[in-house]
């Protein structure tokens, strides 16, 4: 039986999209190719009809987490006066929800450590994710000055993130993100 061309690319979407949770929840390392075919409800055997390689997937599923947490991003920025978009942005991240969502969450904190081992490629279109954010935090027009400062913003609710996550601590998990979301 053959395929529409549109069914064809909606079964290329869900695989993404299941691939997308998937490498945030449990790295890139942690869920194989079966296991992804299989939370998108699909047969192993047609990945490759789909995908040269888990690489490829890889790096479009990150592309898929990226706009997930760039559509939240802007929408809190979008919402607010010019000079109070870091905080909207920051308001949006550093929160419970992302901590304990990983598979919802952002890319950068959830897979930044595993892409620093991938191809060239990858960490291409990864980087070019963190300046479109980097560009989001800092506004329009931008100077030097404004992307220095959203770089450190960044770096601090990334790095509050992994942190926050990492340890066993509820309280200390919250004062975390508490003293990350209070920075100024």
């Amino acid at each position: 039986m053959r395929y529409t061309p549109e069914h064809k690319e909606e079964t290329r979407g869900k695989i993404i999209a299941a691939a997308a949770a998937a490498f945030r929840k449990h790295g890139v390392n942690g869920v194989g190719v079966a296991q992804l075919m299989k939370a998108a409800k699909l047969t192993h055997g047609g990945f490759y009809a789909h995908f040269e390689s888990k690489d490829a997937l890889i790096a479009d599923a990150l592309d898929a987490g990226f706009d997930q947490t760039m559509s939240q991003l802007e929408a809190a920025a979008a919402a607010v006066p010019v000079r109070q978009r870091k905080q909207a942005v920051m308001d949006v991240y550093v929160t419970r929800k992302h901590r304990d969502h990983p598979e919802a969450g952002c890319a950068i904190a959830a897979l930044g450590s595993d892409v620093s081992r991938l191809d060239a490629d990858t960490k291409r279109r990864f980087e070019a994710r963190i300046d479109a954010l980097i560009e989001l935090i800092a506004g329009e027009g931008g100077n030097e000055a404004a992307r220095a400062s959203a770089i450190r913003m960044l770096a601090t609710m990334v790095g509050g993130m992994v942190l926050a996550r990492a340890v066993r601590s509820e309280a200390m998990s919250l004062e975390l993100l508490e003293a990350v979301r209070d920075m100024r």
